[in-house]
């Protein structure tokens, strides 16, 4: 899996927001995991919280802000949502975006590592600030513990493999 992770450790100042891909919103495994990232840069230094994460109801995406407030400790006036996006790329352009609408020239992108390679490439063809993805710590992966997970772990994978070969070529 190597090649897909590119996070890196992130100076404690750098940016202006935390851009989160969605991946479900009960919040799914995979959002957890990436809002454990996102909260553990966010409470280094507040900045604007960024969720791209088209398949929540309205009912949904209410209670997940109550999650993200009490769990993950992100004031209500720094969470700002994207609800147009339902996949990897259109949450790539979305949230680029709406950082451009809202004058964000730095942002911190928080993801899974299996997902990471595709999403920088993907942002850096919508992008035209400055962004780094954040390394995730083994810690966090909230998705290795299901065993369902664990045994497409493999599927998954390779499917991040095609998807970000895919990109490449055609950007």
């Amino acid at each position: 899996m190597w090649p897909l992770v590119v996070g890196e450790e992130i100076e404690k100042d750098y940016g202006d927001a935390i851009l989160v891909p969605g991946a479900g919103c009960n919040p799914g495994r995979g959002t957890e995991e990436r809002l454990n990232l996102a909260s553990s840069i966010y409470k280094k230094k507040k900045r604007k919280v960024i969720i791209s994460e088209g398949y929540c109801r309205k009912s949904e995406q209410l209670r997940f802000n109550e999650l993200m407030i009490s769990r993950w400790r992100f004031d209500p006036e720094d969470i700002i949502w994207d609800t147009l996006s339902f996949n990897t790329e259109e949450n790539m352009l979305h949230l680029s975006q709406l950082c451009e609408r809202l004058g964000i020239k730095s942002a911190i992108l928080c993801t899974s590592p299996h997902h990471q390679l595709r999403c920088k490439v993907l942002l850096n063809k919508y992008w035209v600030g400055d962004f780094q993805v954040a390394k995730m710590e083994d810690s966090m992966l909230e998705c290795k513990k299901e065993q369902v997970y664990v045994n497409r772990q493999g599927r998954q994978i390779l499917t991040e493999y095609i998807k970000t070969g895919y990109q490449f070529i055609f950007l």
